[in-house]
């Protein structure tokens, strides 16, 4: 099941630098330094301060627009009047003379619809963009929690191989032992070779699994990751929480932030539409204005000085424009009700997720008690095929072959564990969001490597860690 959630595409790690230094890594150190180096994340939050800035932009229609301006120009003037009678009072010439002037307009819109929608829609958007860049966060804590467990998974299925070719090594020199004495036909030293040739290469592919699991926590810190902390699996779990699935269900059609971005981008498509629709409309907006010009000279041989104020009310209203607004309209309505349809289908698909979690943290739960009774039993079967050997009743094979359940069955218990912790933050991501505060739950169940097991508040660690 952890091998499923991470099938994503193998890509080729970051070359790390030698003179970085590695990471003594706990899960939490981890996160931030995937919080800090991680692209998407990184993204989702410049993508948010994006669109916070399309807030004043929108807003900038309903505010004052004031301009000033300012000319100064040098005329080379010559003037010829024709058809004039003797004695016109304006002479023809050549003149040359400077013209200045300045001015100042206020402009304020009174009534802009179209405007308004915009401004609305742009509101939707910046929420939009919010939700994910609190969803880039919450997946950036499934994310590296389900590749640290991956690794974990990955080392203890490492060792069980290890185990198993330790086992059938001697189980394959013992029916070679057999063959030679008389005792066994070759057959068996033959299946024996193939069985020890087949977890020699399954070892194989175990080391690389390791490494590509390493390579791929390196490339989201972008930092060498040595000493990963273990999880300590005598740490007790906590039970599933007694909510139902109808309020999970629920809180997830509030607060699941997948949901949350979806419908806000659906409001800010339907306002865009009201807007286009809107453009129709008459938008009425008042001015005023003051300007000064001065002109030294002129075509008529004296200068002017001209000073304008203004004020006043306009009204514009759109009449046809070619098919244009009708056009960008339907666009826009059929926009929204894309996003729309897009808003439902997110809303079926929270709702599937957040019943698979749930049936998932159940049965993890429950699978874990399973395990945790076999191991138990695999660990006592053990302890007698060792106790045989030393009566003499059983031999090194039957204990290699006791220790490989035993720890098959460890590695079985560890990713039942890992499954249900991830479980666990799938449920919650389905439901709301999960924040650094989860990370910081789930590094308390760690422990520093080679570090002996010290339960919490010193108390011994119960027999029994799980009462399903």
């Amino acid at each position: 099941m952890l091998m499923k959630r991470l099938s994503l595409a193998l890509v080729p790690a970051v070359l790390v630098c030698a003179a970085a230094p590695a990471l003594a890594a706990n899960l939490k150190d981890i996160f931030r330094a995937a919080r800090l180096h991680d692209m998407g994340y990184r993204q989702a939050g410049a993508s948010y301060r994006e669109a916070r800035t399309l807030g004043p932009e929108a807003r900038s229609a309903f505010l004052p627009h004031i301009s000033a301006q300012a000319n100064t120009t040098y005329n080379d003037l010559t003037s010829s009047i024709l058809g004039g009678e003797a004695g016109f009072i304006f002479p023809s010439g050549h003149f040359t003379f400077n013209a200045n002037g300045y001015g100042i307009s206020v402009t304020e819109t009174l009534l802009d619809i179209r405007a308004l929608y915009a401004w609305r829609a742009v509101g939707a958007t910046i929420h939009a963009a919010h939700q994910r860049y609190a969803l880039a966060q919450s997946n950036l804590v499934l994310t590296v929690s389900a590749q640290y467990f991956a690794f974990l998974l990955a080392r203890d299925d490492l060792r069980l191989r290890r185990a198993e070719k330790r086992a059938l090594r001697a189980e394959y020199q013992s029916a070679l032992r057999s063959f030679h004495l008389g005792r066994a036909p070759i057959t068996d030293a033959n299946e024996a070779r193939a069985r020890y040739e087949a977890v020699r290469a399954a070892t194989l592919a175990a080391r690389n699994a390791v490494r590509l699991a390493r390579a791929r926590i390196e490339r989201m810190t972008g930092r060498p990751a040595d000493h990963l902390w273990p999880l300590n699996l005598h740490h007790p779990l906590l039970r599933p929480h007694a909510g139902t699935l109808v309020t999970d269900e629920a809180r997830a059609l509030r607060d699941n932030l997948v949901l949350r971005s979806a419908r806000f981008e659906a409001r800010a498509a339907a306002q865009s539409a009201h807007a286009a629709f809107a453009a129709h409309y008459p938008t009425i907006s008042a001015q005023a204005g003051y300007s000064y010009n001065r002109a030294d000279n002129g075509e008529f041989g004296f200068g002017t000085v001209l000073r304008d104020k203004t004020i006043g009310l306009y009204l514009t209203l759109p009449i046809y424009q070619g098919g244009e607004l009708s056009a960008k309209s339907a666009h826009a309505s059929a926009a929204a009700f894309q996003a729309h349809v897009a808003a439902l289908r997110v809303e079926r698909r929270v709702q599937f997720d957040v019943r698979q979690a749930f049936f998932n943290v159940r049965n993890d739960y429950r699978e874990i008690a399973a395990l945790a009774a076999a191991k138990k039993a695999a660990r006592v079967a053990l302890a007698s095929e060792r106790l045989g050997m030393r009566v003499g009743v059983r031999n090194n094979v039957d204990v290699l072959r006791a220790e490989q359940a035993y720890y098959r069955s460890r590695r079985d218990f560890a990713r039942a564990t890992y499954d249900y912790l991830l479980s666990r933050l799938e449920l919650k991501a389905a439901v709301s969001h999960l924040t650094a505060g989860d990370i910081a739950e789930l590094n308390a169940l760690l422990q520093p490597p080679g570090a002996p097991y010290a339960p919490s508040h010193g108390h011994r660690p119960p027999r029994r860690m799980l009462r399903p």
